[in-house]
């Protein structure tokens, strides 16, 4: 090949329109992914919010794990009396519907450790459909204001 040989026009084109074409494909698989590894696929089928209406505290940019999955900073949570709305971020949000869980629903709290942070990891449904783990200030108080 002549090392004189100039790029064709074309080239830089082509390089960009893989690239959008290529990276939201390959976002929108590793977080389909992670929603199927995690669990929540399956406790959006058992708890979906629907179009139900947020009220209660709302905390945004929440870290905490569903399942073995982590969601590092990009969880919003809304919690009210009668359960708990979750929801990741939009950039997130590809095969992760928005869940609503009943307190009622919660079947264990286990304190829990995750790596500097001080959590509670929560048991979904009897018989167990998943796991969310979410930082304890937030959970610690609601069980006593739920009624449970």
């Amino acid at each position: 090949m002549d090392a004189t040989a100039e790029t064709p026009t074309w080239l830089p084109f082509a390089i960009v329109g893989g690239f959008l074409v290529f990276f939201p494909l390959l976002w929108c698989s590793v977080i389909g992914l992670l929603s199927a590894m995690g669990g929540w696929n399956r406790l959006a089928k058992l708890y979906p919010a629907g179009d139900k209406p947020i009220s209660g505290e709302s905390h945004r940019y929440v870290t905490g794990m569903v399942g073995g999955v982590s969601y590092r900073n990009v969880l919003n949570v809304h919690l009210t009396s009668e359960g708990f709305f979750l929801e990741p971020m939009v950039l997130f949000r590809f095969r992760h519907p928005r869940l609503f869980i009943p307190w009622k629903a919660v079947t264990e709290r286990t304190p829990a450790s995750v790596l500097w942070w001080k959590a509670i990891r929560l048991t979904i449904g009897l018989p167990k459909a998943g796991t969310i783990t979410l930082p304890a200030k937030l959970i610690q108080d609601q069980p006593k204001r739920a009624g449970f």
